[in-house]
C-alpha cells in the first residue's frame, strides 16, 4: 500500500489535465462511499427503540399554545 508521500510524488508528476482526472476519480469514489454508507440501513432497524403515544393526533389544549402550566 502505498503512503501519502509516495502517493502525492506521484501525482505531482502528473500533467494538470491528469491531475484533474485523479480528483474526478477521488470524488467519485467518495460519493460511492456514501451512498455505500446510506444503503446499508435496513427496514426495521428501529422498530421498538421509537414510541409514539396513542393520543399523539389529538388536539394540544390551550394550556400548551399558551405557554401555561
Amino acid at each position: 500500500m502505498m503512503n501519502t508521500q509516495q502517493l502525492v510524488q506521484e501525482f505531482e508528476v502528473l500533467p494538470p489535465e491528469l491531475q484533474k482526472q485523479v480528483f474526478d476519480f477521488v470524488a467519485f469514489l467518495r460519493k460511492q462511499q456514501l451512498k455505500q454508507q446510506l444503503s446499508k440501513r435496513s427496514v426495521g432497524e428501529y422498530q421498538n427503540k421509537i414510541y409514539i403515544a396513542d393520543d399523539f393526533d389529538a388536539p394540544l389544549g390551550d394550556e400548551f399554545w399558551l405557554g401555561q402550566p
